[in-house]
């Protein structure tokens, strides 16, 4: 396997495990940059970050797996858009 190929599954590991061992935004600079690769890992981590990050009574909106949501489909037209120019031509 070459480096191009293992890169991205790198990046979505370190992007679920950033939340324990990193600050949040870190985390999230990670999510965003996982997301770029495979839009459901952004959503992934959203969810993992708000489940470690939650507070009783704090808070009821969840905003990273919001953000991990916006990144998804931010990631999503982006790439669709990508194909369509790269490859309509």
């Amino acid at each position: 396997m070459t480096f191009a190929r293992i890169f991205p599954k790198v990046i979505v590991v370190c992007a679920l495990l950033a939340p324990f061992l990193f600050p949040w935004p870190f985390a999230v600079a990670l999510m965003i940059l996982a997301g770029a690769y495979e839009p459901l890992a952004a959503v992934a981590c959203g969810l993992v970050a708000d489940a470690l990050y939650y507070a009783h009574g704090l808070s009821s909106v969840p905003y990273l797996t919001l953000l991990g949501v916006a990144v998804a489909v931010i990631s999503v037209f982006v790439r669709k858009f990508v194909e369509t120019r790269i490859i309509g031509r």
